[in-house]
Parts: structure tokens; sequence; C-alpha cells
């Protein structure tokens, strides 16, 4: 990554030891509060074992609606599902209040049983929206990318214990305020670092040294949107995502732990905003991006502009949705497995397409938008064994196995 300040990691560390990015231990001012009771949480899921109502040419495709997860209330509003990530049998999601106003909640949930997904433990803050989330690799910490109303783009971490249940009380938790940037929206732990993505007007990517969480480098840019990796080691690669004032976006590619910037790329990646919202909040969608470990092929939700996927060496279009695929909601998400490729498309569902024999366009096999389900489709998430499937704060969180 680009050192725009400093040019010797020494001065860097320095530099940051002393300077205004020092992290804040908090005495629970954001309004914390943990829930590791069973009972009480379970209350929060719903069962099912009913088949997708789908449409399309694959309207039969066997996928499996196993289980709904109500949306946390924080200072009376019912947050909305921002990120899910999955490590293992665990199962982390962020939420965050839609709009001006601040509000956020982390849970787990177990998928020890596939059949029969169990809500284990919640953190919620009355001042600060949730935005994305990623553990280390003993799965001890839990790394959190939020907008603190006091703050700006903050870093909150957070103590796990190897069944994911928080272990950190409201006092002990820290937050980090990291860049001039008002949203951290994105965070990938690799290596000895947590790259952070903040903006929107100001801002860029930061790269955290996670055992003191000092900033060690960044690349400033405005409209850094979020951040990803396709794998965890010295010598894999990590990516920003950066839209400007034009709504025109780029790809950045880095090297995990490397600074050498012939190892760095920009990539164009075409017009990005997001539509039928209200217009304070047109140029304010996440736009998220996804990488499967050890792949080259970055998916890249570009709202009004449908999905996008870049080959991260060389910046070629490998896949991308079909002309006029986007009517009246926006690409929120993407994400892809050995099958399919999923696309979070927010009013008007969830599209499953199937990667193309030739050529770049992507098939549409499948459209689930029931009635019976109803909520904008801001999230995916698949693994090869489940789909997760956020429908904004009226519809919840969708577990679906497949079979």
């Amino acid at each position: 990554m680009k050192k725009s300040i400093l040019y010797l990691f020494a001065i860097a560390v320095l530099f940051v030891s002393c300077s205004k990015e020092e992290p804040v231990a908090v005495t629970n001012e954001e309004g914390i509060q943990v829930n590791n009771d069973a009972s009480s949480l379970n209350q929060m899921m719903i069962p099912y074992n009913e088949p997708l109502n789908l449409t399309g040419e694959k309207a039969g495709l066997a996928l499996t609606l196993v289980g709904e997860a109500i949306s946390p209330t924080v200072n009376g509003v019912k947050l909305s599902a921002s990120y899910v990530f999955r490590k293992y049998n665990k199962v982390f999601v962020t939420y965050n209040e839609r709009g001006n106003g601040y509000g956020g909640a982390v849970r787990v949930y177990s998928l020890v049983d596939p059949s029969n997904p169990a809500l284990v433990s919640e953190m919620t803050f009355e001042k600060i929206d949730i935005n994305a989330c990623d553990i280390n690799g003993l799965g001890s910490s839990l790394y959190l990318a939020g907008s603190s109303k006091s703050k700006g783009g903050v870093i909150v971490k957070v103590a796990i214990d190897g069944q994911g249940i928080i272990t950190s009380t409201p006092s002990t938790v820290k937050v980090f305020k990291i860049g001039d940037g008002f949203s951290a929206n994105g965070v990938i732990q690799a290596h000895t670092y947590l790259y952070v993505s903040v903006g929107n007007s100001v801002g860029g990517l930061y790269c955290i040294d996670r055992a003191t969480m000092a900033i060690v480098e960044q690349d400033l840019y405005s409209g850094a949107k979020f951040s990803c990796a396709n794998g965890r080691l010295a010598g894999d690669n990590h990516m920003g995502l950066e839209v400007n004032s034009s709504n025109d976006a780029f790809l950045h590619t880095y090297v995990v732990h490397t600074s050498d910037p012939n190892q760095e790329h920009i990539w164009p990646v075409g017009h990005i905003q997001t539509q039928n919202v209200e217009p304070e909040f047109v140029n304010y969608g996440k736009h998220t991006m996804f990488i499967r470990p050890g792949t080259t092929t970055c998916y890249i939700a570009m709202g009004v502009s449908g999905m996008k996927a870049l080959n991260i060496h060389t910046g070629a279009t490998v896949y991308e949705s079909p002309a006029g695929m986007i009517t009246n909601g926006n690409t929120n998400a993407v994400s892809a497995d050995a099958d399919y490729i999923y696309m979070a498309n927010g009013a008007q569902g969830l599209y499953i397409a199937e990667k193309p024999a030739s050529g770049t366009v992507v098939n549409i096999a499948a459209i689930w938008d029931d009635p019976a389900h109803p909520g904008s489709c801001n999230m995916v998430y698949s693994d090869n064994t489940h789909i997760f499937v956020a429908k904004g704060k009226e519809g919840g969180l969708k577990i679906i196995k497949s079979n």
C-alpha cells in the first residue's frame, strides 16, 4: 500500500503511537449491551422446512429455507443486516440503522446442526452502526467496522470464545477511531494486519497492526466502499473498492504484507450508483465485493449497474450481469460458490445465475422474490452448503440450505 504520509515502517509506528489515532477505551458510552441467554435469543428464530418458491429456468432448484432470524431492535428501531460472514460452523452477521440515525448489532449464529440454526450471542450498540466484520485466525477476536455518532469511522474489537460466544463485557469493549472518514464499511484480517476501508467524502484503505491497532500504512482516496481478500497469508491479495464523486468505480488491488508499488494496481470497474432511495442516500448504497479464497475473480455489487467480476491481476472482465437486469432494484451484494453466482438485487429479490459457457454475461437461472417472504434483498453470502440472505429489517435473515 502507498505510505501517504510516512515512508519508513519504523517512522510510521513512532508517528502513530503519538497521533490522534490512538485507541480509545469506552466505558459503555456507546450504549453497548451483550446477550448470551440462549432462551431469549432463540425467541428471535423462526424454524422453517420449506423449499424456496423460485421462478425462472431452474425454478426446481433444490434449496430449502431452514430458518429465519428476526432483526434486532435498538433505540426502538428495527435494524437491517449489513454483512454476513461464515467461519466453520459459526455465522457472524452485522446490523445497522438505515438513514441518519445510529444503532447497530453483531450476532453469532451456530450451524452445528445445519437443519436447526441457533442464535447463540448478540452485542448491540446504541450509538454505532455496524457495517461489516471479520475474525482473527484463532477465532478469539471479532473485528467490527462501524460508524460512531461521536467518532466517525471506527473498528470495534470484541473477544469471543470457541463457540462464538461474545466474552467481552460492555465496559471492556474498545473502539478505535480509524482515519478521518465518518464510516468504516469494510474490514478483512490478513497476516498480522487489518485492512479497513473508510469513507465517504474522505478516507481510503488503512492498514492496521492487529497487535497495537495502530495505523501503519494508508492509501487515501474518497469514496472507499469495501475491503476484501483472497487469502490470509503474506503474498495473498487484498482489495479495496473506490467510488469517486462522479460515481465511477475503481478496484484497488494490493499484496498482503508488502508495500511494493509495482504490485499495486487500479482497475476501472464502471458506474456505481443507487436508485429509488431518498436523494440524500443516492451515493451511500452498500456496494460490497466478494472473492473466494485462493482465486483471482473479484465480484463487485454495482447498484443500478448490476454485477461485474474482474480478474484482480489483469483488470479484465470475467463475468457481468445481463443488460437490463436491474429495473427498480439495486445489486447490493454478490456471492459465489462452486455452482452459482448469487446477487442480492434489492426490491427485485435474490437472483441466482450460472457462469457462461462462453463470453462474460451470466445466465439468470432462478429468482427468489416470494411475497410470502417480503423485504428488500440487501445481502447474500454462499458457501456451497448454505446461502444467507438478508431481506431488510422487515424480512430478517434467511438461512437457506442446499439439498
